[in-house]
């Protein structure tokens, strides 16, 4: 009976330690984590930005955050379309030409972004 007790108390101490490692490991992320440029997230079921600018032959890539797959597609014109993306999965577009684009998760169709793709860099007047 000893042994069990103590085969128990080493169960419920490794559990406790496993515990404590997990959230140390979940603290270092931090909580400012923001895309960078060109980049948008895929979190919480939305687009973060919900807009994004860029400049004729700037690429934008998407991370999918969530656990569940999205797309990346746009409708009316259908530019460009990623296919369902996984969990922590990625997919970039390179906008060659200037105009403002719409797009949408086919699989969640209340998730909506923007892309601005400006004809030239500002400030450079070429």
């Amino acid at each position: 009976m000893k042994k069990k007790l103590i085969s128990l108390s080493r169960l419920i101490g490794a559990a406790l330690l496993l515990f404590a490692l997990l959230g140390v490991t979940n603290s270092c992320k931090k909580s400012s984590d923001t895309p960078g440029s060109n980049e948008v997230y895929i979190e919480n079921m939305a687009f973060t930005p919900s807009t994004i600018t860029i400049n004729v032959n700037g690429t934008v890539t998407w991370i999918n955050k969530d656990a569940v797959a999205h797309t990346v597609m746009t409708s009316d014109s259908p530019l460009f379309s990623s296919g369902p993306i996984s969990s922590n999965g990625v997919y970039s577009y390179t906008f060659t030409s200037a105009g403002t684009f719409s797009y949408h998760c086919s699989i969640h169709p209340s998730m909506l972004g923007t892309v601005v793709v400006n004809a030239s860099p500002s400030g450079t007047g070429y």
